[in-house]
């Protein structure tokens, strides 16, 4: 039996409370000295500065980024693609569209095998478009296509919560889920399940996880207690991980077990970080071993 490994998206270490974003840099420092030797690349957090991936030598940054990891002994397991309400286009829409493309290459670069996609919820009259799913279906098989020749895969993530007009989101029942997976019917696109926004939509959770089987190919690992305590660690909230973890078990999941928890320190002194963080460590190792018990106990 092969143990996952566990990782950390890198903003884990990104927001701080009242003040500026931590650099990637320190992030991916910060992260190894805690102990992670498996990292999830967050290209959201790097473009909120957007000519970073616009510019015509992004990849330098990226590179520098992967000489780093290797340097400290770090890999990069995922990655999480910007956002891009692509059923919606906006002006925006041939940028968004580049620095999308341009995080899966640079997922490539870093050595990334899944990078994580939000799925988008079409908008016409205030209501849920009844062509939503097929926008999304050409939308993936495209960017899986493209992503084919990186040797990416995709792994579109469940969604959360309503749009600016109030609309549910597509993709947040696992039935819409696996409809999209299958219907883009593609051998690099899976899915990626996100804990925290399964909790916030009162979903069972160890069901949607036993239905997704080998379609999961990436988690999102946090917590929640409610609209202002999000993307937390985990037994900081109200999820209850038992028959998460058990689910996980079942269907014999052994890819990473990625933390996504970066509302986790913004307000923990500096001091204290390297501590937390340490406990972030402790924290997921524990699961891991959990899972691998309940996989032991049902052999």
């Amino acid at each position: 039996m092969i143990d996952m490994v566990l990782a950390t998206s890198t903003n884990i270490y990104c927001e701080r409370n009242g003040m500026p974003d931590i650099p990637m840099e320190c992030s991916i420092r910060t992260c190894a000295s805690a102990g992670y030797e498996a990292l999830d690349f967050g290209f959201v957090e790097m473009v909120k500065q957007p000519d970073r991936l616009l510019c015509d030598d992004w990849k330098q940054e990226i590179i520098h980024y992967r000489e780093m990891a290797d340097n400290l002994q770090v890999r990069f397991v995922q990655a999480h693609a910007t956002l891009y309400d692509f059923c919606n286009p906006s002006a925006d829409a041939l940028r968004l569209d580049q620095m999308m493309r341009r995080s899966v290459e640079g997922a490539a670069i870093l050595g990334a095998p899944w990078i994580v996609v939000h799925p988008s919820t079409r908008i016409k009259q205030g209501e849920a478009a009844l062509d939503t799913h097929e926008m999304n279906v050409r939308f993936f098989q495209e960017l899986a296509d493209y992503a084919k020749q990186f040797a990416v895969g995709i792994a579109i993530e469940n969604m959360w919560g309503k749009t600016i007009e109030g609309v549910k989101r597509y993709a947040i029942e696992i039935q819409e889920l696996i409809g999209l997976v299958d219907a883009v019917d593609r051998p690099n696109v899976g899915a990626c399940w996100d804990t925290e926004h399964g909790s916030i939509e009162h979903l069972d959770q160890a069901r949607a996880i036993r239905m997704l089987g080998s379609r999961l190919k990436c988690l999102h690992i946090s917590d929640e207690s409610g609209p202002d305590a999000v993307h937390i660690l985990p037994y900081m909230g109200r999820i209850f991980w038992p028959d998460i973890l058990q689910a996980l078990a079942d269907i014999g999941y052994k890819n990473p077990f990625t933390f996504e928890i970066q509302h986790y320190l913004p307000g923990v002194p500096g001091p204290l970080v390297p501590s937390a963080m340490s406990l972030s460590v402790e924290t997921g190792s524990y699961m891991i071993s959990q899972i691998n018990a309940l996989k032991r106990n049902s052999l």
